[in-house]
């Protein structure tokens, strides 16, 4: 669940319903929930500064999610079923603006369409159109962009809700439910799927007076009456968030059993986290959630007006123009260095050449193995000839008393001036040295590391005694082949 949640956000008239979601299984999981206010309008719908107490709301709650997706109140859209003579959705979509604009009585270039296919028929498709004014449109995305919670759909009210409806599976039920669920001030009725197409949804608004029994029953008398799948339900399923329906009286009034639907089978919240906002709008909110997290087909306002250009479309277009550029790069520099590899290798192999041959010459004797090998041997053969020239070295090699003696003294000057060396006696053999002498307090450490990093001798046995504020060593060292 932490991996990959989803804020959905329900913005109605008067409030914005809020809800962190995650799917967990089969279910949609909440783990947090708050309403906003919308501030009264002066002269129309104004978005900025409920998306501002959003975003403070998400920060303080320190919530973490990957996506953000709206629903929007039925009072914001209308909505129409209407024929087209396409089947294809893409060319459903290049024209459905302009068969809404006849139908809906909407200005196309001052509204946002969105459509789903309701049927499929011989002669084209009935399709469902939902269409909302331009600028309330602008004004909920550009607000919560602003506040960097830029959704990546806003999908109609009824279209959310039924989407967590359908989730539920009733085994052993040959009959389909018309599913209904109302609020304190609207009502949503929900249609059997069809065998091709999606299931009808219907919004009204209702009262809060005795007469929601009424007009609940009328209008699922209706919803039978003009479509053809509701025709075929065996029940009616109901949500009541204010728990005001009268199941036994609806039955009688409609024909069909009724009976309370509990969103828990779809829907799980925490009994710690229950807030003041309405179970209806939370399922709503969670609805649009779930576009994000389940696959399937979305009726989406965003594709035909201001297309989200989110993280992942700007990352793939960062990308392609970047490994365009990288490509072109590489190209020019493998050119590049293939002509540099080419010339240097010339001169590399006509260079070793000269090499062999005058190395044959000045190594009597040697064999020639490879340039590196060859290298070092000429080097070291060099070192030993000015060792030799300057005294350090006898012609007999490096075991002469003269070059021991050399290294010593280059390994006690190289221990730092503060050190206090007084040299007792030094005895050479064949094999080693041995230095008796003091220093001062801890100076021995520095005499004996200066011993182990000079490369020509090896430190053997060696010890120390602290006496009078001196330490008095006597340091065996050997030289190294």
């Amino acid at each position: 669940m932490e991996q990959n949640r989803c804020l959905g956000i329900y913005v109605e008239q008067d409030k914005a319903t809020v809800v962190l979601a995650a799917k967990a299984g089969g279910r949609i999981e909440i783990a947090e929930q708050f309403c906003v206010a919308v501030p009264e309008p002066q002269q129309s719908f104004s978005f900025a500064q409920t998306a501002k107490d959003i975003a403070a709301a998400c920060q303080e709650k320190q919530l973490v999610f990957t996506d953000i997706a709206v629903a929007v109140d039925c009072r914001f859209y209308r909505q129409q079923t209407l024929h087209s003579e396409f089947t294809d959705q893409k060319q459903i979509g290049q024209t459905i603006k302009f068969d809404a604009e006849e139908a809906l009585a909407i200005n196309a270039a001052e509204a946002a369409v969105a459509f789903e296919l309701a049927a499929k028929g011989l002669s084209g498709s009935e399709v469902s159109v939902f269409a909302v004014q331009a600028e309330i449109m602008s004004e909920i995305i550009l607000a919560l962009q602003n506040n960097k919670l830029d959704p990546i759909s806003v999908e109609p009210d009824s279209i959310c809700l039924r989407r967590i409806v359908q989730q539920v599976s009733q085994p052993g039920s040959d009959a389909k439910p018309i599913w209904a669920a109302l609020s304190q001030n609207k009502c949503f009725i929900i249609s059997p799927a069809p065998q091709s197409g999606n299931a009808a949804v219907r919004a009204f608004l209702t009262g809060s007076g005795s007469n929601r029994n009424t007009s609940l029953a009328r209008e699922i008398i209706l919803t039978i009456a003009s479509n053809a799948a509701a025709q075929q339900a065996g029940k009616i399923r109901i949500f009541d968030s204010q728990s005001t329906i009268n199941l036994a009286a609806l039955g009688q009034q409609t024909g069909l059993t009724a009976e309370v639907f509990d969103p828990s089978e779809i829907i799980a919240t925490k009994p710690q986290e229950q807030t003041s906002c309405d179970r209806l709008d939370v399922i709503i909110a969670a609805g649009a959630a779930a576009g994000a997290l389940v696959k399937g087909e979305k009726v989406d306002f965003r594709p035909f007006f201001l297309p989200f250009q989110g993280k992942k479309a700007a990352f793939e277009k960062t990308v392609k123009v970047l490994s365009i550029s990288l490509a072109s790069l590489f190209i020019v520099l493998g050119v590049f260095f293939y002509l540099q590899y080419y010339r240097v290798n010339s001169y590399r192999n006509r260079l070793e050449k000269k090499f062999r041959s005058e190395y044959t010459i000045a190594m009597t004797g040697a064999k020639f193995t490879k340039s590196s090998e060859a290298v070092r041997r000429l080097k070291s053969e060099i070192n030993r000839i000015k060792d030799v020239k300057s005294g350090v070295l006898s012609s007999t090699g490096e075991d002469s008393v003269e070059a021991k003696l050399a290294y010593l003294f280059e390994a006690l000057n190289s221990v730092p001036p503060g050190i206090d060396i007084e040299i007792e006696k030094i005895t050479i053999t064949t094999t080693t040295m041995t230095v008796t002498g003091n220093t001062s307090n801890r100076g021995y450490l520095e005499v004996f590391g200066a011993v182990d990093r000079h490369p020509k001798l090896k430190r053997g046995p060696s010890t120390y005694q602290a006496k009078e504020n001196r330490d008095y060593f006597r340091l065996t060292i050997e030289t190294k082949q």
